[in-house]
């Protein structure tokens, strides 16, 4: 298995872990979510923990030249973007926004997320394998 392989199944396993038990309780993990916003400090060193992964991913990924590397270097690349130019500088405002996007959400749509969000994990798990 490729490095490119292997780290999508692991991305492919952590989008289905991290979103399945929205499917089951809503609720709770909406609450769960809104307490790893409740301080710039945790916002913080969620940027901070995003923008570590992202460089070693974008590292392993330099120089390979497939689309499904170059893919994943990308998306890496944005999240880097995202985490040090909104969370790690501007985390009261990625607060806000994080915290205002996941209370509009009802817990219907919370459910149909998940669904979708493990469908599509699952894909990327079998994408991942199929290298």
């Amino acid at each position: 298995m490729s490095t490119t392989a292997l780290i999508i199944v692991i991305l492919g396993a952590a989008i289905v872990l991290s979103r399945a038990p929205l499917i089951i309780a809503p609720e709770a993990v909406r609450g769960t979510y809104l307490k790893l916003f409740d301080t710039d400090g945790k916002m913080r060193l969620m940027g901070v923990i995003m923008g570590v992964v992202s460089v070693v991913i974008v590292w392993q990924m330099w120089g390979i030249g497939d689309t499904a590397s170059q893919v994943l270097r990308d998306v890496a690349g944005v999240v880097l973007i995202l985490s040090v130019c909104a969370m790690i500088p501007f985390p009261a405002w990625a607060r806000r926004l994080a915290t205002k996007v996941w209370s509009a959400f009802s817990p219907g749509v919370l459910r149909l997320l998940g669904v979708i969000a493990v469908a599509v994990g699952g894909l990327i798990i079998w994408y991942g394998l199929s290298l």
